[in-house]
């Protein structure tokens, strides 16, 4: 695992790639290396956890008019190297980054679809004059470019983009709107203008000093005929399986991350079947009623592994400048803070780690998942005139202490989560399940908008997000195929696998997502629906997994949300201090987005102990954080 950086257009410029590289040292502690000739310039900092010795990079072919440097894992590369071989190319080492450079003489840039695996990278070609660029299809791994005047930088890292001079720190008003309503940065834009992601599942091509960008890959769903639910049993639990043991190759140790959930309990109990040691977990907790620390604890000793915790609590906050500035962007979800001091703990210890990571996007884990699903039923089943002329009067004198019976969340909906739920059942009646995903998962709405924004921020009031699943494709489709399908666009890669990718990675720590093998992927799009998703159970397919691996209560356990009390936080210990200096009246105004008086009311709200509220603050919090990292470099932080 690496980070990798380059440019094109430029004269010959080895001090920039220095400075490239030095800023995501992080992601490569192990090694550092470079390429330069004539316009292009390659640079990479290493990892190293496959070939440890011999798989240094830059890597370049026989001939040396082929060079690459890589982020990633290829799991598949072994039985990809077997092939080359026969067909006469010769390699110098055993590391997956030279077998993509073979296959990239072998298939061109059609070399992606033979992949297995997660990653970035970069080709040049001498001979073409072309740097070939691709991500890989789910967006495991990140990666970031600007072009103008016929110029282009790249890196795994926003901050390694900016270290070229001609890159602007200006900040991008339409992603602090869209961060606002998801609580992270939709690509292809970034929180800096002219700063872009490359998507999930794209490739760039530079040649001529011209930039055409490709999509070679996308989640497709299948309508049917569908086979017997037992052949889906067995499949799903092979295609798991062998995802989780090619996840185990390394010359490193390993471990992974344990929550006591289904999800992470099941990669866990697979690697302890395909180990000979005791696997290494890590989990973290908060010290409250419903932590799942006690959970964790119970599958860990059940399966013998080598178990290490760690508690996050109020203090553990004032980290929260350092995971900004290794996020590269603002995320508003105080979950980073746990994540980060998880793997913080993991790197002591190991060098890789799996994860359970996609397990909700794929098999319908979540309780919004739910929602929509009843939601559909009820707009089909309860007829328009009731629906207006009854239901909703009712929910609206219906007190919040009565909503929250139903809330499938340790915290409390108070009257912003009751005006949420009136506002959808208004909604669903529209029948735009795009629509109705995205107001589940935002954090603002436009009337909060309204109320928060100044005149500079408002003419973005009206600006939606595009929907850029093509779904003239999906017409026909199971409802919940498409809903799950929306989540590929950005809440995947850009919220949380980012998480994922930069908390690890910055306490360099390669983390693997055996849920999300693009070959499971496309089995579980090919599922019925009934098998993820039937009536209040869900992730059908994997409880009926997990059962067979734990006989007992765990594969009928209820779904814990990982709630971290950041409303209270807000009000103590080093959060409230930011607070104080980040969200006054000063700072507000002087930083020119928002209303005073309207952030002055968030305060006092989340003082109330007002659920929402509280992750309202704390993303705005993070976003003046990011400001004065990113844009105003102030010093201190």
């Amino acid at each position: 695992m690496c980070g990798i950086c380059g440019y094109a257009g430029f004269e010959p410029d080895e001090k920039m790639l220095s400075r490239m590289t030095n800023v995501i040292k992080h992601r490569g502690p192990d090694d550092k290396g470079f390429y330069l000739d004539n316009n292009v310039g390659l640079g990479m900092r290493r990892l190293s956890i496959i070939d440890v010795y011999r798989g240094k990079q830059p890597i370049v072919n026989e001939n040396e008019d082929v060079v690459i440097v890589f982020n990633g894992e290829i799991y598949n590369y072994k039985d990809l190297t077997k092939k080359l071989l026969q067909k006469g190319h010769k390699f110098t080492s055993k590391s997956d980054t030279e077998t993509i450079l073979h296959l990239y003489e072998e298939y061109d840039t059609d070399c992606v679809l033979h992949l297995r695996g997660i990653f970035a990278f970069a080709i040049y070609d001498k001979c073409k004059k072309r740097l070939f660029v691709s991500r890989d299809r789910l967006g495991v791994k990140p990666l970031y470019y600007w072009t103008q005047n016929n110029k282009l930088v790249f890196s795994s890292e926003i901050k390694s983009v900016m270290e070229c001079g001609e890159v602007t720190r200006e900040p991008n008003l339409a992603s602090i709107n869209n961060f606002l309503t998801l609580r992270y940065v939709p690509g292809p834009e970034t929180m800096i203008m002219n700063v872009f992601k490359l998507l999930a599942g794209h490739q760039m091509l530079w040649e001529n000093d011209q930039l055409r960008i490709e999509r070679y890959w996308q989640p497709k769903i299948d309508n049917g005929p569908y086979k017997s639910d037992n052949y889906y049993q067995v499949k799903f639990e092979e295609l798991l399986s062998e995802s989780v043991k090619m996840r185990l190759m390394s010359d490193v140790p390993l471990g992974a991350y344990l929550s006591g959930g289904l999800d992470s309990s099941a990669i866990v109990a697979l690697m302890s079947e395909m180990c000979d040691k005791p696997v290494k977990t890590f989990s973290v907790g908060f010290d409250w009623q419903m932590d799942e620390l006690p959970a964790a604890r119970l599958v860990a000793n059940r399966l013998g592994c080598e178990h290490r915790e760690i508690i996050c609590g109020p203090n553990d906050f004032e980290q929260l400048h350092k995971i900004i500035w290794n996020l590269d962007e603002p995320i508003g979800d105080a979950i980073v803070v746990p994540m980060f001091l998880l793997s913080r703990l993991a790197s002591e210890h190991v060098s890789v780690v799996l994860s359970g990571e996609g397990a909700d996007e794929i098999l319908a884990g979540y309780f919004f998942h739910k929602v929509m699903s009843w939601a559909r039923r009820y707009v089909h089943s309860v007829p328009q005139v009731i629906r207006n002329g009854i239901v909703c009067p009712l929910m609206e004198k219906a007190p919040a202490s009565l909503l929250n019976l139903v809330f499938d969340y340790p915290g409390t909906l108070g009257n912003r989560g009751h005006r949420k739920i009136l506002d959808y059942l208004k909604m669903v009646g529209r029948k735009d399940a795009y629509a109705e995903y995205h107001f589940l998962i935002s954090l603002f709405d436009k009337m909060d908008k309204s109320e928060l924004y100044n005149a500079r921020m408002s003419k973005y009031l009206n600006k939606e997000l595009a929907n850029r699943n093509d779904e003239a494709e999906n017409a026909g489709s199971p409802y919940l195929d498409n809903v799950l399908r929306l989540q590929y666009e950005h809440w995947l890669p850009d919220d949380i696998l980012m998480k994922q990718d930069k908390m690890s990675m910055a306490n360099s720590v390669e983390a693997r997502v055996p849920f999300l093998d693009h070959v499971l992927v496309e089995f579980l799009l090919k599922t019925p629906p009934h098998l993820k998703l039937c009536g209040l159970k869900n992730k059908i397919l994997l409880r009926n997994c997990v059962a067979k691996l734990f006989p007992g209560n765990l594969s009928r356990q209820k779904k814990k949300a990982f709630y971290i009390p950041v409303d209270k936080y807000l009000t103590e210990g080093p959060l409230r201090e930011m607070v104080e200096i980040c969200l006054s009246e000063k700072s507000v105004r002087e930083r020119g987005y928002f209303n005073w008086k309207e952030v002055q009311r968030l305060r006092q709200l989340t003082s109330e102990r007002d659920f929402l509220y509280g992750k309202q603050l704390f993303a705005l919090l993070v976003l003046e954080l990011w400001h004065r990292i990113f844009i105003d470099r102030e010093s201190g932080w």
